[in-house]
């Protein structure tokens, strides 16, 4: 039951490195929704997938996890980006910024997690970090990507070591 909690919970923690680094946003508490929606919906997507993978990988699906999770972790911390003032609907936004949970949640299927608990954790957690990355002036810098890339690469390195 942590496990899902903690993974919901670092799997949404990108989410403020993320958006803390966005220029001012002109609705977000509607970006915040969004986003704790699609952190549901893409790793449910994943869960399905990773429960079909795993019907045909058994053994192998413990290396495909590890490998999903440190190089999702390992293109955080080494991607950094300058911000840009574009406009972009606040969907589009919340869509890219929640398609890297496919792979995660694709991970944690292959592992037969609880998924609504995960799910749950999920989206709570990326609706709560949105909206408080997009109105805090306390929360800016690369230095959170970072954090969560390595976060990540945590946890794929203990998901090879948990046998």
């Amino acid at each position: 039951m942590t496990t899902e909690l903690m993974a919901g919970l670092l799997t949404a923690l990108d989410v403020v490195a993320l958006y803390s680094v966005l220029p001012k946003i002109r609705f977000p508490l509607i970006l915040a929704i969004w986003t704790g929606f699609l952190h549901m919906v893409f790793p449910l997507f994943g869960f399905l997938a990773g429960e079909w993978v795993t019907s045909f990988i058994v053994e192998g699906g413990r290396y495909i996890s590890c490998i999903l999770l440190f190089l999702t972790g390992a293109h955080l911390v080494l991607h950094q980006q300058k911000p840009t003032s574009t406009l972009v609907p606040p969907i589009l936004l919340a869509v890219v910024v929640s398609l890297d949970t496919f792979s995660v949640s694709l991970s944690f299927g292959m592992l037969q997690l609880q998924k609504w608990l995960f799910l749950m954790s999920a989206g709570f957690f990326a609706l709560t970090f949105s909206y408080i990355a997009l109105k805090s002036k306390l929360i800016k810098g690369p230095i959170l990507t970072r954090v969560s890339g390595v976060c990540l690469m945590v946890m794929g390195l203990l998901t090879l070591l948990n046998k």
